[in-house]
């Protein structure tokens, strides 16, 4: 049978076998990294080929107070850049961490983005690495410079449809009268790290903006390479109000809207970085923590949706996940369900001490907005001390896991799983419905969670169990915790695909004897797109790979030779 997992898997996985891998005690975990004495703290994950994790860390050392590494674990949990994960950079760090950024590239090279002090201040640095840990970007990363800035700040990444990276960044300074004291500063790089035009800005002789985020354009159909840029407007003193804008920029950094969208008419609280869900049509999705419109006191929800154009289906103000005043709404996840065409939102439900806590399910329509599950939402688990607080929200094709902590002490929490379907009914198929994900005693912070992929969802955390280290657990659709991968991580040879990229590439291998040859073709979320089956003779074989119905991208293709693996990566242009 033919298959195409990632090209990192070339990797001497022989030698990982024995090492750790995903692990169905809840007790223990997998642990990504937690040495004695040395502590690692804000890791962030994102999904790698072939149902693979890249995740990332800051790792306190002596010298330098933070290091930055990375580490990529297979399907299995199987760390493949070494225990210690790789050494991206040892630049010198603050005392201070602030936010940054990891995301995937439409090759499944991870990008980095962070902030380090090696000029004497703050400034970002991008990295790019290979599944093979090569920097691709050179030992020391891009730094991403503004002439007019005096400190940069929480990077964000973009991915463009044609594998270039934007990142956006804070800026701060005095030395141009053309802005204010803080602006967002954004550069555009091409996939080898070359940078296309200058910094771009977006600043105002007296308004302060921060906080960038990016939706990429999924197709052509969209936008060659637009990325639409959300930010926020921070006026008075002091903490200020936070107001949402979004703009759309053109391959070249213009503005595409004829003026920035409000995303609502609500603002947010100081510290807030909403987090955006590709609406699968150059759009996006985005939940906001504000206030209650009856209660000035307590915390409220709002879903929002701003099209590829900028207009706003949903009104100018978004959503109202959850009405009336008998709870706070702070904090929750949203999750788009495409192949249902709905949109999910998890919210919290505080009582007005914020002593209790639990959480509450809605179903909003994509084209209004409108809620369907009526105004209260299907609570999953009631407002309780146990102060159940959800993490993430989670599609699997045939329900909705959500991530949520539970206190068992003032500072100790337990990590939970629970599911339901489609009307927010429970779906895991145990008694309680309800899967331990990790109850070592410890708190459990930073909690990330990938989208469902390769029949399991992988979780990762900060953890003190034993003193700061990073954890994992993995959960499948029907609740069962361990190993779940369907493919071993089995040593494979290179698979020759040429021209690479191509619209209608051969496959290039070797054969000792004439034989059957599957090939299976698979997206990066590990779903099979193509299986083809061919007659190939012995000596040089070579195979045609056409798929016109395939959509432009990047794929994954596999087959076995005499019981070996060959592997490679095709881009389809």
């Amino acid at each position: 049978m033919k298959r195409f997992v990632l090209p990192y898997l070339v990797l001497a996985l022989g030698a990982l076998s024995a090492r750790a891998q995903w692990n169905p005690n809840p007790a223990q975990n997998l642990a990504v990294r937690d040495v004695a004495g040395t502590g690692e703290v804000t890791p962030r994950i994102s999904p790698a080929p072939n149902g693979g994790t890249w995740v990332s860390w800051f790792e306190t050392v002596a010298t330098t107070n933070y290091q930055m590494r990375l580490q990529l674990l297979d399907v299995n949990g199987r760390p493949q850049l070494g225990a210690a994960g790789l050494l991206v950079s040892n630049q010198p760090q603050g005392t201070a961490l602030y936010r940054y950024d990891l995301k995937t590239d439409n090759l499944g090279n991870a990008i980095l983005a962070f902030q380090d002090t090696r000029s004497g201040a703050n400034q970002c640095v991008a990295y790019k690495i290979s599944p093979t840990g090569q920097q691709l970007w050179g030992a020391n990363g891009i730094p991403l410079l503004d002439a007019d800035a005096t400190s940069g700040l929480s990077p964000s990444i973009g991915v463009t449809f044609g594998n270039n990276v934007v990142i956006g960044w804070n800026s701060s300074g005095t030395a141009n009268a053309a802005h204010a004291s803080k602006w967002v500063s954004f550069q555009k790089l091409s996939p080898t790290g070359t940078a296309l035009g200058g910094v771009q800005r977006v600043q105002d002789p007296v308004k302060r903006y921060s906080r960038p985020g990016f939706v990429a354009m999924t197709t052509n159909a969209f936008g060659a390479d637009d990325v639409v840029m959300q930010y926020v407007e921070e006026t008075g003193s002091g903490l200020g109000v936070s107001t949402v804008f979004a703009q759309r920029f053109s391959t070249t950094g213009a503005p595409v809207w004829a003026a920035p969208v409000r995303v609502s008419d609500k603002t947010i609280g100081f510290a807030a970085f909403p987090e955006l869900v590709p609406d699968g049509s150059g759009g996006f999705y985005v939940l906001l923590g504000s206030g209650n419109p009856a209660s000035a006191t307590l915390g409220d929800m709002y879903a929002q949706r701003i099209l590829a154009d900028g207009s706003q289906p949903w009104g100018t103000t978004g959503t109202e996940v959850l009405t009336g005043t008998a709870t706070a709404r702070i904090g929750g996840s949203l999750q788009w369900v495409p192949a249902r065409n709905e949109v999910w939102v998890v919210v919290n439900e505080l009582n007005s001490a914020q002593s209790n806590s639990g959480f509450t399910v809605q179903r909003l329509s994509p084209a209004t907005g409108a809620a369907q599950l009526g105004a209260s939402g299907v609570p999953v688990q009631a407002v309780s001390s146990s102060y159940y607080s959800a993490q993430s929200l989670r599609d699997t094709g045939t329900g909705l896991i959500i991530t949520y902590t539970e206190n068992t002490s003032a500072v100790n929490r337990a990590l939970w799983a629970i599911k339901t379907n489609y009307q927010g009914q429970s779906a895991f198929p145990t008694g309680s419905g309800i899967i331990a994900l990790s109850t070592g005693t410890s708190p459990k912070l930073n909690v990330a969670t990938l989208p469902f992929a390769n029949g399991q969802l992988v979780n990762v955390w900060a953890d003190q169990r034993q003193d700061d280290g990073v954890y994992a657990q993995t959960i499948s659709d029907n609740g069962a915790l361990g190993v779940l991968g369907t493919r071993g991580a089995a040593a494979a040879q290179p698979l020759g695909i040429s021209p690479n990229p191509g619209a209608a590439p051969a496959l290039h291998l070797t054969l000792r004897h004439a034989q059957t040859l599957a090939v299976q073709v698979r997206d990066l979320t590990g779903r099979t797109v193509l299986e083809l089956t061919t007659n190939a003779p012995a000596g040089e074989a070579t195979l045609a790979l056409e798929a016109p119905q395939l959509a432009a991208g990047l794929y994954l293709v596999e087959t076995t030779v005499a019981g070996q693996p060959w592997r490679g990566r095709w881009v389809k242009p």
